[in-house]
């Protein structure tokens, strides 16, 4: 099918016909390119999710919280990186960190309150691990 779509479109085509759009078995109706969009069922489960983070932030939010993001792209940053910038903004005593080789973000306005740093998350944990482990053994010196 996707075959014929980019034929249909390569042949001089600037739409695609009903016929060639992937339609949900049971319904019928159009399917969707991306994982969510305006009609997404929010069942349950996603509500559930929902009260459990709503209540950690009430319980947390005059303490200190850290948003870590391990490897989060640039696909869905509405889903992730933004509630996290955002939140950071709001919350008094939060801090972000962004871990990704390629698409470690830091919004200006976070620049006092977090980094983005551009390694691997496997990387980053080793060397905090090695730092830590220099500090405790200078301590004990």
């Amino acid at each position: 099918m996707v075959d014929e779509m980019y034929a249909h479109l390569t042949e001089g085509g600037t739409w695609l016909p009903d016929e060639y759009i992937p339609r949900d078995t049971e319904d019928g109706k159009p399917l969707m390119p991306w994982v969510r969009h305006p009609g997404f069922p929010e069942k349950s489960m996603y509500n559930r999710q929902y009260e459990m983070i709503r209540n950690f932030l009430d319980r947390w939010k005059g303490k200190k919280i850290l948003f870590l993001e391990l490897g989060a792209g640039r696909m869905t940053p509405m889903f992730i990186q933004e509630p996290f910038w955002q939140l950071t903004c709001q919350l008094l005593f939060a801090c972000y960190i962004s871990i990704n080789p390629k698409d470690a973000l830091l919004p200006e306005v976070l620049e006092n309150k977090g980094r983005a740093i551009h390694e691997g998350i496997a990387e980053v944990f080793r060397d905090a691990v090695e730092l830590k482990e220099k500090e405790q053994k200078e301590d004990r010196q």
